[in-house]
């Protein structure tokens, strides 16, 4: 499988790209989102990542998982509350996400059904409920969210996936198809993703109005205007 910083730094050419496009086609309009959005990328880049064992590469995923959760509570409350109740706010976020973590890894195995699109579908549809009725961000920001986080997840996964065919020796490895895939050897697992994706999807907010604003979107009109511009 691809090492974390080949994820990461796949994942943040991948969203820097799609941040980028979102923000040239008017999708979202503040630069401060669109970061946002480009970080969502990265967490979803690392994010297949934090059922793996205890080891030292691991602890550094969930720190910096740990982190970008931590930054993003503390984002939307900038501006409302004074430096101390910020840092106090980053703190408990920080511990908070890590022993959830903790508790997470104690249930999971690497290369489960959490190394699965259907995960990235859950992913997907509980970040977007998260930054829409906890953060309260627009409907809009919170389906991007979701959608970039789950971006990432899939990089992720096409990524062990490649890694996992051996050009030189011309032969595939045991770990190909353990990624990128629709269901595991667990029965109950499967069962349990596929029911939690239907769930969440049924509370997922203004679901006909994201699908009318998206539908708007001309990828291949919003590139002609890049190159347009860049090439006067």
């Amino acid at each position: 499988m691809a090492n974390f910083q080949t994820h990461f730094n796949v994942a943040s050419f991948v969203s820097a790209i799609g941040s980028g496009t979102m923000y040239y086609s008017g999708l979202v309009a503040e630069k401060p989102e669109t970061t946002l959005l480009f970080a969502g990328g990265i967490i979803g880049g690392i994010l297949p990542d934090i059922d793996s064992d205890n080891s030292t590469p691991t602890k550094i995923i969930q720190y910096i998982f740990a982190n970008l959760i931590s930054f993003f509570v503390l984002f939307k409350y900038i501006g409302i509350y004074p430096i101390g109740s910020l840092i106090l706010i980053w703190i408990a976020s920080f511990i908070a996400t890590l022993i959830v973590l903790h508790i997470f890894n104690k249930f999971t195995s690497h290369r489960g059904m959490f190394h699965s699109i259907p995960a990235g579908l859950v992913f997907w549809f509980s970040f977007t409920l998260l930054f829409y009725y906890i953060f309260h961000y627009n409907y809009l920001i919170s389906w991007y969210f979701g959608i970039f986080v789950f971006l990432g997840y899939i990089t992720h996964l096409i990524l062990d996936e490649i890694y996992s065919i051996d050009l030189k020796g011309q032969r595939i490895k045991k770990s190909f198809g353990t990624a990128f895939k629709f269901w595991s050897k667990d029965i109950k697992s499967n069962i349990l993703f596929y029911f939690l994706i239907i769930v969440l999807f049924y509370f997922m907010p203004q679901k006909q109005l994201f699908i009318n604003s998206f539908t708007k979107f001309d990828i291949i009109t919003t590139y002609h205007k890049l190159l347009r511009k860049y090439a006067r």
